[in-house]
């Protein structure tokens, strides 16, 4: 352990809490109180007040300890977690679009217009087929035809000076033996050479000849900081970055602290401390998870933040997590406190109580007839009132720093929910951006328009059939796709298994909205429902119109049926949160659900397709930056992330006419649920001394509570309050007796309080119960168990009625009640009778 200002810390955080604002907060809260604690100790001791705070001084300073360190520790790990799973989100996010792109330079390097082009040499009508594919698939800034030898022999971008390129990719792409080429570096394709990111490939003829080099020029930059907006918020202090293989920045969300080119070496995961261009920053770098194989240029994604800011906390933090009928489960639930953090709360519960006891057996003795050892009746009357404020204060710094604690962890869990949530819907509408881009390209198809303008035969319905199975196996995201003619009967399918549909009508809504489509820039969506086109399963499928080649008649439609119980599935998986090991959160899952609660997909198959979910609204229809909440779910505390879908690019976006609403959840069991469970509390006002003004003679009343009674007794006849120990039930014991107990080496008898007012037996556990041990007339001693000790208040005698002229047939060992309506307490005070409950005893 490492020492801070007088507190053992644990040495990895010893270096962070100057800049744990909070942290410091409480450590200069406690450490006074602590101060005062020693001197109003010190005073006791020598006034002969109180003699036994010793030990509780002992506990407060090692409590003071554990919740500082555990404080920090939660703090860092909070940290540490979002910046974690933010630099794992900037890589997976662009290492799943760039598997996209392998896809389509592979499918685009055979499309016929592209091949005829490069064989002949006549380009004129390409930069028009170039333009139609970036009006869809907009992630692409040119698209280039070069010749073997690295001349260009068109490209959409058309002002570039460069006419050759004579780079060593354009040689790899016309031999590699793999799919496609992927380059990022500076390109004389650009005419600026600034950084590009290629995807090459050879576009050959039909005998295998390579006759060119088509490449694809990725939005890299625009791509980047899209990512960048959608995982930042307004304010954060952090940078979110992109290294290469040689741990170069190639991508900032804020080029004036962290600017390209940098070089920030950092081991491969981890939070670290990193010394950058004279500032003090917490980093973490992470290497991408992959996507179906495909593990991207080796690039990792990173989050620095730096050390003066790494700490700071949202003010309402607080007030958006905290659900108190909740936090009793979520306490004893284990997932978000573990052991050590759930006896934080019984360590202060422990002090208070030993504390309180302290300070009521001063005030017993001070205003005792037994006889105080005080030399100073009035010093030590204002020291017990000095002590009992301490002790109000110091229960109201624990609350609160153990209520930070609480909250500082249970908002770390909220927050990956959320954010995990973010990824879902993210991962969703990037993905589905290309199925509505995939279809209206596949529309476009030259040779499949051409058939549908002049008829199918059974030949070229083969020949259909045959190309849309080429393209189902490049991109398996579909279950089927399948053409259909301007009456929607269905011509061809890419999968055998519907046959079926050939030949056959499909009279649904949206093939009327397919056909009736304005331009190839538009197309349409199913709902989701079950579908015969899906095997009756649920599921999205888009849909483009075919127009004649030479004109705008619609001669049919494509539809593309999207695999989504597959797909979605996968996508909530990887959304998943998970443990330090790496493993998913147990029982934790994740949906997808429409507007109303009705499932779309989950990861969990316990929710089916359609099912209908009783959910907050806030959840349904969160803001767009998202919602988190704890909520109770199928008999469980869940920490519930939501987020909406807003779309990507033009998905969903202002041009496009397409709206549906889809919110991504992601839940985390925190516990089960009981109704019943409370958090533990000493009353309020223990041992504090009170007087209620009356005409007359006044008694001392030493009071405590069982159950929801409120009991007393003339502090003459109380000796002390002990802490619970070395008691023991007797076999065969009349139903008066409890037990016994060891006090100062006698064995004295405990009085069943508990059957006498008909409570439930008390809780084998010290924890809950303190004897007060009482002395009756005769100077025979005997023991009481009680929940928590009370205030002390002076009463008028004359305010004290005998419970027999209020109520009749009541237990004898209640002997009084006082009649004065503003005791600090709800319930009525009522003595008890020592000589009734000492003859049960004797008898």
């Amino acid at each position: 352990m490492a020492n801070y200002k007088g507190i053992e810390v644990d040495p990895a955080v010893r270096p962070l809490l100057p800049h744990m604002a909070m942290v410091e907060e409480y450590r200069e809260a406690l450490q006074t109180l602590q101060a005062v604690w020693d001197n109003l100790n010190l005073l006791g001791q020598l006034s002969g007040t109180t003699a036994e705070m010793g030990r509780t001084r002992q506990a407060f300073a090692s409590l003071t300890g554990d919740l500082l360190n555990n404080l920090a520790e939660r703090t860092l790990a909070k940290r540490a977690q979002e910046m974690s799973a933010k630099a794992q989100m900037v890589i997976d996010i662009l290492i799943r679009n760039l598997f996209e792109r392998t896809a389509d330079i592979g499918f685009l390097a055979t499309d016929d217009d592209i091949r005829r082009a490069a064989a002949t040499g006549q380009t004129a009508d390409l930069p028009s087929r170039f333009e139609a594919y970036v009006a869809k698939y907009s992630v692409y800034e040119d698209i280039v035809l070069l010749a073997p030898d690295g001349a260009i022999k068109v490209r959409l971008q058309a002002g570039q000076a460069v006419d050759r390129v004579d780079e060593s990719w354009v040689g790899e792409a016309l031999n590699t033996q793999q799919a496609y080429i992927e380059r990022y570096g500076r390109s004389a394709l650009l005419s600026d050479r600034k950084p590009a990111l290629i995807y090459a490939y050879r576009v050959s003829s039909a005998s295998g000849q390579p006759l060119g080099v088509l490449a694809l020029c990725f939005r890299f930059t625009d791509e980047m900081q899209r990512i960048f907006r959608s995982l930042s918020q307004a304010g954060d202090a952090g940078v979110l970055a992109l290294l290469d293989c040689n741990s170069q920045v190639i991508a900032s969300s804020d080029r004036w602290q962290v600017p390209l080119g940098a070089e920030i070496s950092l081991p491969r995961g981890g939070l670290q401390r990193l010394r950058f261009a004279g500032r003090s920053y917490l980093a973490v770098a992470c290497q991408t998870k992959g996507y179906q194989g495909y593990s991207g240029p080796g690039w990792r994604g990173l989050v620095m933040l730096p050390l003066e800011q790494a700490f700071e906390f949202l003010e309402d933090e607080a007030e958006q997590v905290i659900a108190e009928p909740l936090l009793p489960s979520i306490l004893a639930g284990g997932r978000a406190f573990p052991a050590s953090l759930q006896a934080i709360p019984r360590q202060a519960d422990t002090i208070q109580r030993d504390l309180n006891r302290s300070v009521w057996n001063g005030t017993v003795r001070h205003s005792s007839d037994q006889g105080s050892t005080a030399t100073n009746p009035a010093f030590s009357k204002i020291l017990l009132w000095e002590i009992s404020r301490t002790a109000t204060r110091m229960r109201e710094v624990f609350a609160q720093s153990i209520g930070n604690l609480q909250t500082t962890v249970l908002s770390s869990l909220l927050a990956d929910c959320s954010l995990f949530a973010a990824l879902a819907i993210d991962i969703m509408d990037r993905n589905l951006y290309e199925r509505a881009n995939d279809c209206r390209w596949w529309a476009l198809d030259p040779a499949m328009r051409r058939l549908l303008a002049t008829g199918v035969g059974e030949s070229r319905r083969n020949g259909l059939s045959e190309a849309l199975r080429y393209i189902n196996d490049l991109y398996t995201v579909y279950d089927n796709l399948l053409v259909f003619d301007a009456a929607g009967v269905v011509v061809a399918v890419s999968n055998s298994a519907y046959d079926g549909l050939i030949g056959k009508r499909l009279d649904e809504p949206w093939v009327a909205s397919c056909l009736a489509l304005d331009d190839g820039q538009q197309y349409a969506v199913t709902p989701f429902a079950a579908s015969h086109l899906y095997g009756g399963r649920p599921t999205y499928s888009y849909l483009a119109a075919l127009r004649a080649p030479d004109s705008r008649t619609v001669v049919g439609g494509m539809a593309i049926v999207f695999d989504s119980a597959r797909q979605f599935a996968a996508m909530l998986t990887d959304a998943l949160p998970h443990e330090a090991s790496g493993e998913v959160v147990a029982g934790s899952f994740a949906l997808f659900v429409d507007g109303e609660g009705r499932v779309i997909a989950s990861s969990d198959p316990s929710y089916a397709a359609g099912q209908s979910l009783s959910l907050p609204a806030a959840l349904l229809d969160p803001p767009a930056t998202g919602h988190a909440e704890l909520i109770e779910f199928a008999g469980q505390v869940m920490a519930v992330g939501a987020r909406r879908s807003t779309g990507y690019r033009e998905y969903k976006g202002p041009g496009d006419r397409y709206r549906n609403s889809v919110t991504a959840l992601i839940f985390m069991p925190l516990g089960a649920f009981n109704p019943a469970a409370r958090l533990s509390a000493e009353a309020a006002e223990v041992g504090s001394h009170c007087s209620l003004l009356g005409q007359g003679q006044t008694i001392e009343i030493a009071s405590f509570y069982l159950g929801d009674y409120w009991l007393g007794l003339p502090v003459t006849a109380v000796v002390e309050a002990v802490e619970r120990s070395s008691t023991a039930r007797l076999a065969n014991a009349p139903p008066q007796v409890y037990g016994a107990f060891m006090y100062r080496g006698d064995t004295l008898p405990l009085y069943n309080l508990h059957a006498a007012l008909g409570l439930p037996p008390p809780v084998d556990d010290g924890a809950h119960c303190q004897v007060v041990v009482i002395r009756n007339a005769q100077a025979a001693a005997f023991g009481i168990l009680v929940d928590a000790l009370g205030a002390i208040p002076e009463v008028a005698v004359a305010d004290v009625a005998d419970v027999s002229s209020i109520y009749v047939g009541v237990t004898p060992v209640l002997a009084s009640v006082v009649k004065v309506s503003d005791l600090p307490a709800a319930p009525m005070l009522t003595l008890l009778s020592v000589d009734s409950m000492a003859r049960c005893l004797r008898a």
